[in-house]
């Protein structure tokens, strides 16, 4: 995601497709309303809807999947009951996006569409959503099923029904699916993670806090899956050296990354089928192919090639093993703003690199925060990347009211400047200076316009809106796309309110009497010379073979017809056209196509 040395690869790139499984609690209990007079069930379908579409925005090559259990129909590879596989693990596409939204409409009638039934089997539903991720052929890197219910204890007259559960969730585990939770509150009650979910997730101490709060509202809800919905993905996973002898590993992520437009892909128009793109390469001196062993680099020096070997460039480029290194500590206050020059990374420990690094990260962590210091590290990204210099921001963790984390805890690298990277500027002095008089509305406008609560992350891009709203309308075959609010349209009404006799005062302050900010500038008078007149073109009249000169040179109605033979009749210019048709005797035309055909009319019978 970042271009870290002029090298567009990514450092670490998942193999394969980020896989998750709707799975839908359709019992009798999720038809009962939950907010606004809708139900449990619709609110899921609502947030599954969402989602799905917010995919093919954002990650439109994973592959998603809606399983419903509880329901009284039955569809599913292993023919169980009152489980039905509504979509297959696949892209996420249009159609799909309209049959969660026929779903929702108003006269839906789920019941004889599905059928409710609540002795359904929890453990086939998780079974279902192992044989679904096992039909799925594309290769994928992660599998998660994501939970929705508003039932604490699915099987509370059951304790057989429970085991079984409770051994396929762990069956899933052992097959690296990963299973999540989703809950909503019940309907008067509290959702206890204790009856039995605990032990299906398989939580540790401390883990089930996560989950200590239910979703009580469609946007608590929305905003959980969107959470868990979005797989993380790391650009690199390399060590860090705090000490000799002591390495731990860690996992880098991209927090900021500009959002752009999805790319146009080249299709043919015959199947629809995409392009191809190979490249060859050729000798210039000799038009021979060449193959990737035949081809060297080399740089000017002194006007003169040097070349190098693809090994040699390898070296050069390489300055240590990647990773950070530890050089020392600085107070936070040391941490210059002006001094970041390209987007921070984040760190978070990762275990798969160096077993027992979560504990010393934490224990860092901890300590740098406690005391107010950063730490200053040379960075390496990748084998052939420059070594960079940053600075490890600590960060804590923060959860909301719902216990949702709002801020992950880990370490900002921020990048640091090489003294050839900064630059000195000349700054003009003797500036003009404003009187107390002028300051004293301009402090009042500034005060009265002041937003302290502004952040730039509130805003969507208006132009990204647009564009992923009409490609919506496109493939939902809808009449129009939808409108959207343009947020970073300023509020000049609110703005006038709270402050429009402050910015009348500024300018009068500002400004001389009578001033007119609208009012067109006046246009500057020029002293250059006077241009000499233009040349008069003469009048062609019938006849004149003078006039027809100054046009171009003249032609016989035998060499026009040379040219009409030889097909070149179109290149000569409209009034050279028009004077062949004076020579013709044909009243010429206005366009330059209609004077084509009345030539070779006249040509052809002549």
């Amino acid at each position: 995601e970042q271009d870290y040395a002029n090298d567009e690869a990514p450092a670490y790139v998942p193999a394969g497709k980020d896989c998750a499984i709707l799975l839908i609690d359709c019992s009798t209990r999720m038809h009962e309303p939950f907010q606004d007079g809708v139900s449990f069930l619709q609110r899921c379908i609502h947030a599954s809807h969402t989602s799905i579409l917010e995919k093919i925005i954002s990650s439109d090559k994973d592959l998603v999947g809606v399983v419903l259990y509880g329901t009284g129909k039955s569809q599913n590879p292993g023919n169980f009951s009152n489980v039905y596989v509504l979509q297959d693990l696949a892209l996420p596409g249009s159609k799909r996006v309209r049959d969660l939204k026929e779903m929702l409409e108003p006269g839906f009638d789920f019941r004889s569409k599905f059928g409710i039934s609540d002795t359904f089997s929890l453990s086939d539903a998780l079974w279902t959503c192992s044989n679904v991720f096992a039909a799925a052929r594309e290769k994928t890197a992660t599998k998660r099923v994501l939970l929705f219910t508003n039932s604490d204890d699915p099987h509370h007259d059951n304790i057989a029904a429970q085991r079984q559960a409770q051994t396929k969730a762990a069956d899933l585990r052992d097959l690296g699916i990963d299973l999540d939770l989703l809950h909503m509150c019940p309907p008067g009650g509290k959702f206890d993670m204790s009856i039995f979910f605990k032990e299906l997730l398989n939580l540790q101490d401390g883990q089930e806090a996560e989950y200590t709060e239910s979703a009580a509202g469609f946007d608590t809800l929305l905003t959980r899956l969107r959470a868990k919905a979005h797989k993380r993905r790391s650009l690199m996973k390399i060590p860090f050296t705090i000490c000799e002898g002591l390495d731990i590993g860690v996992s880098v992520f991209s927090l900021v990354a500009e959002a752009k437009k999805s790319a146009y892909t080249w299709i043919s128009n015959q199947d629809h089928s995409e392009v191809a793109t190979r490249t060859r390469y050729w000798c210039g001196g000799t038009d021979q192919v060449l193959l990737p062993v035949n081809i060297k680099s080399f740089m000017e020096y002194g006007g003169e090639k040097v070349v190098f070997e693809k090994e040699e460039v390898a070296r050069i480029k390489k300055f240590d093993n990647p990773g950070f290194i530890l050089l020392g500590f600085k107070p936070r206050e040391r941490l210059k703003r002006t001094f970041n020059v390209k987007n921070c990374l984040f760190l978070q420990p990762d275990e798969s690199v160096v077993t027992g690094s979560t504990n010393i990260f934490a224990t860092l962590l901890e300590r740098m925060e406690a005391k107010g210091v950063v730490a200053v590290c040379r960075l390496i990204p990748r084998a052939t990347s420059e070594p960079r210099f940053v600075y490890l921001l600590p960060q804590t963790e923060q959860v909301d009211e719902n216990g949702i984390q709002v801020i992950a805890a880990g370490l900002h690298a921020v990048f640091m400047p090489y003294a050839d990277d900064m630059r000195k500027l000349s700054y003009v002095r003797d500036l003009p200076r404003a009187s107390d008089e002028q300051k004293a509305p301009l402090t009042k406008l500034v005060t009265k316009l002041d937003r302290p609560d502004f952040s730039s992350d509130q805003f969507s891009n208006p132009t990204l809106q647009k564009h992923f709203r009409a490609l919506e309308a496109l493939a939902l075959e809808l009449d129009a796309p939808e409108d959207f609010h343009d947020t970073t349209q300023p509020d000049t009404a609110g703005m006038l309110a709270r402050a429009g006799k402050y910015t009348a005062a500024a300018r009068e302050a500002l400004f001389p009497a009578g001033y007119d900010p609208e009012a067109s500038a006046p246009k500057r008078k020029t002293t250059a010379a006077p241009r000499a007149p233009a040349a008069k073109k003469r009048r062609a009249a019938d006849g004149d073979d003078a006039a027809a000169d100054d046009v171009a040179p003249a032609l016989t109605l035998d060499d026009l017809k040379s040219k009409w033979t030889a097909g070149t009749l179109g290149k000569l210019t409209v009034p050279v056209l028009k004077e062949a048709c004076k020579l013709a005797k044909l009243k010429a035309k206005t366009k330059k196509a209609e004077i084509l055909e009345q030539l070779t009319a006249y040509f052809e019978s002549h």
